[in-house]
């Protein structure tokens, strides 16, 4: 499996906040109209999956929008005389979280223009809702492929950030959930220090205990194009694909 922490470069950057105590709690719903910059960076720079000749992933700012009271990342394609031209969005958290419970309310990446529309899941997108930090120092990925119609539970612990990461640093469960695609469902990442459990709408879907990561981290999403055979999918050009987020919460662990 190949995942966001494999193809970076801009993920080992992010070191742009000061080191934050693991006991503060976080929650955005993307009601305002506009991006929260006290909470949020845009991503503008390359993306992962990208291959010269074949695929130019780019974070877009245009790809970010909140028209419909909640926070839509799109995925454009385009055929270019250099292979295809991937244009998607990311927003990073300025801050670093710990331990505890990250709540995301996401409908992961479909046809879908409105959040309530009809719309299944297509080729050549990968969205997620994850934390991250340092060359996979800490990452917890729920990322969602589009040509599988599925999602990859990723826990990593790189333990030298010298150096990259490798796949004998993570912990994986894929999950062939139902309506990831097609409607909003309520994901739950619980990280101790020694597992990580994810729900869907209240049911345990994963339970990893090895490569439990212990730096906080970044909370990260992101919506990308792809042009592979393998992680994501073949490019659907002329294609739009939409990912909605309609929450965000962190609970520090032992918090009431």
């Amino acid at each position: 499996m190949r995942t966001i922490s494999l193809s970076l470069l801009c993920w080992s950057c992010l070191t742009l906040s000061a080191y934050t105590q693991a006991q503060v709690a976080f929650n955005d719903e993307f009601k305002s109209g506009k991006l929260d910059t006290t909470k949020w960076i845009v991503a503008t720079y390359k993306s992962p999956d990208s291959s010269p000749g074949v695929n130019r992933g780019t974070y877009v700012s245009s790809a970010i929008d909140f028209t419909q009271g909640m926070l839509r990342i799109t995925v454009q394609q385009h055929a270019t005389a250099s292979g295809v031209e991937s244009l998607g969005g990311a927003i990073i958290s300025r801050e670093r979280f710990g331990f505890g419970t990250y709540d995301f309310e996401m409908r992961m990446s479909s046809l879908s223009p409105t959040p309530q529309g009809d719309g299944t899941a297509s080729t050549g997108a990968v969205s997620s809702g994850f934390i991250y930090y340092n060359k996979s120092e800490s990452e917890i990925d729920l990322e969602f492929l589009g040509n599988e119609n599925a999602m990859w539970v990723s826990t990593w612990r790189n333990p030298d950030p010298n150096l990259d990461p490798t796949p004998l640093q993570r912990s994986t469960d894929k999950l062939a959930e139902p309506g990831l695609a097609t409607r909003f469902r309520h994901y739950s990442l619980v990280w101790t220090s020694g597992t990580v459990d994810v729900y869907i709408d209240g049911a345990r879907v994963a339970h990893q205990t090895e490569h439990v990561p212990q730096t906080p981290a970044h909370i990260i999403l992101q919506h990308r194009g792809t042009n592979s055979d393998k992680w994501g999918g073949v490019a659907a050009v002329g294609v739009e694909r939409h990912f909605f987020v309609r929450s965000v919460k962190f609970t520090p662990l032992g918090a009431k």
